[in-house]
């Protein structure tokens, strides 16, 4: 039986790190208790390529299928829709994604939008495709160095330096996660849903006393769990434990919802975090056993207020240029070629993020559901591939 909801919100982890635009920035949203509304995707994701179907092969093992459409974008990042197809068992995983900017420069300047990676447990390897030029990379789990497709060196001894110290340390002085279940109620695409909200409040505080606050909402509109989406999330939730062991990361409550590349976008926030701070985590699971059901839609919202470190370079401006992961090939060459627009969009909208307007905005939505038995040859790469070097 397959489960299915129409087309939806989209997201990709490309281009976080190209944070410009070349029109307006978006209006401040309203931060609050209030649902983000959801809008329909651009008609930009009709127009992309069909993402691969899965091969079945009977005697293979099961694996869970999604199909997801999702969008990210926010005060300082391009909007980008697109499309997955995740087949996940507890060991491996397969993601086939298609995308679009709906920036035209950056759409345009960005090329083939299809790309594909397999992450691999039980070999500790992570391959990642190039469809347009059937070529494939190969690293560890925890990722190549920057420009090569082989495992970074291990640097020497003498190479070896202390981290640079922050020009403005920040002291963590608020660290709180809230559960709502809202009671509100809501049919989407079928799905009888309910939405369950969570809310994670970072406060930080600079030498002068100065704050900043930083306001994550998470809202989950979850459907009530049959057999079909047991057995996915079991499959899910059992490769996803294995793999933050296998990084020796701790494991955020949110990265159980949310994907890891939107994570990433929050390193900067957690860079002040002590070890003792990452572990309060933990405690957090009396507010999470309030989260009920399985996500069909989520949609997060990052904010932030206050003044610490300064007004010529407040936190909202040095979180903005925080949000962002390791640069990419296509998102490197895009904020080459754009140049100084990168830092006059920063310094541009760190003042609307400073009003309330969404540094981060995702929203995801479940199209199919499936459990099906796929071939073990969509666990490696294609022989018709070559490995990059």
């Amino acid at each position: 039986m397959i489960i299915k909801t129409s087309c939806a919100l989209a997201f990709t982890p490309l281009l976080l790190t190209a944070c410009v635009t070349t029109g307006d920035a978006p209006p401040a949203s309203k931060s609050g208790a209030a649902a983000p509304v959801m809008t329909s995707p651009a008609t930009q994701t009709d127009t992309m390529p069909a993402l691969p179907e899965p091969v079945v092969d009977s005697k293979a093992a099961a694996t869970a299928i999604l199909n997801t459409s999702y969008t990210i974008d926010g005060l300082i990042l391009p909007t980008v829709r697109g499309q997955q197809l995740i087949q996940t068992r507890s060991d491996m995983r397969r993601t086939d994604a298609v995308m679009n900017f709906d920036n035209r420069l950056i759409n345009a300047f960005a090329g083939d939008n299809r790309s594909a990676d397999i992450i691999r447990l039980d070999k500790k390897l992570v391959w990642t495709l190039n469809p347009a030029k059937r070529t494939y990379k190969e690293c560890p789990l925890a990722g190549c160095s920057t420009g090569t497709g082989n495992a970074p060196e291990k640097s020497k001894p003498e190479q070896k330096s202390k981290p640079s110290e922050p020009s403005c340390p920040l002291s963590l002085k608020k660290n709180e996660l809230k559960v709502l279940a809202t009671g509100e109620q809501k049919n989407i695409n079928g799905f009888n849903t309910e939405r369950i909200q969570l809310t994670w409040i970072v406060e930080l505080e600079d030498k002068q006393s100065r704050r900043n606050s930083n306001r994550v909402q998470l809202d989950l509109w979850t459907t009530p769990e049959n057999s079909q989406i047991r057995q996915v999330q079991a499959l899910n939730e059992s490769f996803q434990k294995r793999w933050m062991t296998a990084l020796a990361v701790p494991e955020h409550p949110f990265s159980k919802y949310v994907p890891r590349e939107v994570m990433g976008s929050f390193g900067g926030l957690m860079r002040g975090f002590s070890a003792k701070d990452a572990r309060a985590f933990a405690s957090w699971g009396g507010e999470l056993k309030k989260v009920h059901g399985y996500p069909i839609a989520m949609n997060l919202s990052w904010t932030v207020s206050g003044n610490a470190c300064g007004d010529d370079s407040n936190t909202a401006n040095s979180a903005t240029q925080r949000a962002s992961l390791p640069p990419t090939s296509v998102s490197g060459a895009i904020s080459s070629l754009l140049g100084g627009m990168v830092e006059d969009k920063v310094k541009e909208t760190a003042k609307a993020a400073a009003a309330g307007g969404a540094l981060l905005s995702y929203n995801y939505e479940v199209k199919t559901i499936d459990i099906k038995p796929v071939s073990d040859s969509g666990f490696s790469p294609d022989p018709a591939y070559q490995r990059a070097q």
